[in-house]
């Protein structure tokens, strides 16, 4: 059993879960008296620079706190031994890999819904100027009322820029963007990549590239890098829907969607083509295209319009 962290100000109740770079704890905030996710990274020595930009990343996510599909940060800092950690809401119904996990693959109206909200809500994050780095169903929450929200902005920087606990699980780059693992920088279209093939996942109850069969690193790499994702075995799946989400898993950048935006949009095109309800894509349309329904937000000391 490894020992539990120690973070001022929080007393842990109990883990809440494990994954791959981090620990997080079911905890108990005594100066605001609310129980949240705290969330300890595994990995060691940490530099000033890095912490700072990790920090400054989260304060930027905070402009856009209240949206239904950001998980809400409320404090980071480092444990008494030195180990980054963020507080944030804590969400009960775990994430929608447990979802996949527990019902299979999902309904399309589901994902497609849940596709556009995603999108709109790294649009919104984008827009900003934040950058993911690690979209995948493991960190996309479930709220209580059912809605998806996306959490560990910053995440991948700090793992990226330091060094990995030898406690932590190995790294298994199962949504990662091919220039990613060629060691090209983080970007908003590896974030539009990772977010459609999170969404291939829900359909197809496992990665695209994922062979159970031959788990190890270097076919798994070969894969994304050069072969195209299966077809999908369901004949409830449209066309539309799987070349939407064959279009944001392109291996090359330029052939992907310009903007989460611009791939929320197609999403709700699908929807339309479907004869489903069209999810709202909140927040002002900023440049000409798909006419969508609005519902401006604005939250104080924000940026640009926040958009789901």
């Amino acid at each position: 059993m490894l020992p539990v962290e120690d973070a001022p100000g929080y007393r842990v109740l109990d883990q809440a879960g494990r994954g791959g770079f981090a620990v997080v704890y079911r905890a108990y905030q005594e100066r605001l008296d609310r129980v949240v996710a705290l969330k300890v990274l595994s990995v060691d020595r940490v530099d000033q620079r890095t912490m700072r930009r990790f920090q400054r990343e989260l304060q930027l996510t905070g402009r856009l706190t209240g949206h239904p599909n950001v998980v809400t940060v409320f404090d980071t800092g480092v444990t008494r031994s030195g180990k980054p950690y963020i507080a944030m809401d804590f969400f009960e119904n775990g994430s929608l890999r447990d979802k996949v996990g527990n019902e299979g693959p999902l309904p399309v109206p589901d994902v497609l819904r849940a596709g556009v909200k995603l999108a709109g809500a790294l649009a919104a994050v984008h827009e900003a100027g934040v950058l993911h780095g690690d979209i995948k169903p493991q960190n996309i929450l479930i709220s209580r009322y059912g809605e998806p929200a996306i959490a560990d902005f910053g995440v991948a920087r700090v793992v990226d820029s330091a060094e990995v606990s030898a406690t932590s699980h190995a790294f298994t780059p199962l949504h990662a963007a091919p220039e990613v693992l060629t060691g090209q920088p983080h970007s908003a279209s590896t974030d539009v990549y990772s977010l459609g093939s999170t969404l291939y996942h829900l359909l197809a109850g496992r990665p695209a590239f994922h062979n159970p069969s031959d788990p190890s690193i270097a076919p798994l790499m070969y894969r994304v890098l050069s072969v195209d994702p299966p077809p999908l075995n369901r004949p409830d799946v449209p066309p539309g829907l799987f070349e939407a989400i064959l279009r944001a898993m392109a291996k090359e950048p330029g052939q992907r969607y310009a903007s989460a935006r611009a791939f929320a949009r197609r999403l709700r095109e699908v929807q339309a083509e479907l004869g489903l309800p069209m999810t709202d894509l909140l927040g002002e349309d900023p440049g000409p295209g798909l006419s969508m329904s609005t519902v401006p937000r604005r939250h104080a000391g924000s940026g640009p319009p926040a958009g789901t």
